[in-house]
């Protein structure tokens, strides 16, 4: 439980930062880029849950 929460303030802070860049340079290239980066960041911690999941039942 503790990493979920870890991981859960982590993709809070990213996205925080990279949005922050975002909004301040308004440029759609950058746009892209950071979407693609927390796409991944998400895509990364839904997995790492569903796995960490997986190894407790084992």
């Amino acid at each position: 439980m503790g990493n979920v929460i870890a991981g859960l303030i982590a993709v809070v802070l990213i996205s925080a930062f990279l949005l922050f860049y975002a909004v301040t340079l308004k440029t759609l290239p950058l746009w892209i880029i950071i979407v693609g980066v927390l796409a991944l960041v998400v895509l990364d911690f839904v997995q790492s849950v569903k796995k960490g999941k997986e190894e407790n039942e084992d």
